[in-house]
């Protein structure tokens, strides 16, 4: 059609097939909490779950008979919608996905871009692991935690219930993880001199292949 924005992507699809298509889409993301597809189904799939999610927050009978005609497993997700997810989202006004592009997934096929659909606030939300990720690094260091990190914070708890408490659980929970990897390393280290002092003479294996049978 000539002028205009367009709508909807069609997905190389006929109307059937694509409602078909977003619904499992749907329905994965609400189960997993993430998922990987191309970029325009994300997009695509990522409206249906904000118009979702909207239902969930009415709590209406009229809401709940449409959000079960759209899950394929209407059984096991409607009562997470309407009981977890409403309450994860009934401070936030709107936004409740995120699309994350990253690398093809078919990098020898069609190269196609490729991105992460999740939900935002959740134990998958890349952006708050990120920044877990961030502030164990910058904390361990004589500058400590930046500006803009400080920033990030506020973005990803501003309303996650229980935000900076489940922030610092990831922290600390990061912090030993890269504690016991160092003391894994150091001990691997410690074993390897060792073993070097022990033999004494370089044996004839370590370094210059094996050594010729007499």
């Amino acid at each position: 059609m000539a002028g205009g924005a367009l709508k909807y992507r069609h997905l190389s699809r006929k109307s059937s097939h694509r409602q078909a298509l977003l619904r499992n889409l749907v329905t994965s993301l609400f189960i997993h909490e993430s998922i990987t597809t191309t970029w325009h189904k994300a997009k695509e799939a990522q409206r249906l779950a904000e118009k979702l999610i909207t239902l969930g927050k009415k709590n209406t009978n009229a809401s709940r008979r449409k959000a079960e005609t759209i899950f394929f497993e209407p059984v096991r997700l409607l009562p997470h919608l309407f009981t977890t997810l409403r309450e994860r989202y009934l401070e936030r006004p709107r936004g409740y996905t995120r699309v994350l592009r990253i690398e093809p997934m078919n990098k020898h096929y069609d190269q196609a871009p490729s991105a992460i659909l999740e939900l935002i606030d959740g134990p998958k939300d890349m952006r708050f692991l990120m920044t877990a990720k961030t502030l164990v690094r910058e904390r361990a260091t004589q500058e400590g935690v930046r500006e803009l990190t400080a920033k990030n914070v506020g973005k990803v708890t501003r309303f996650r219930p229980g935000g900076f408490e489940d922030l610092e659980k990831e922290v600390k929970r990061m912090e030993a993880e890269a504690g016991n990897v160092r003391s894994r390393n150091a001990a691997i280290t410690s074993v390897d001199e060792g073993t070097r002092e022990g033999h004494g003479e370089r044996q004839p294996w370590i370094g210059g292949g094996r050594a010729k049978g007499k």
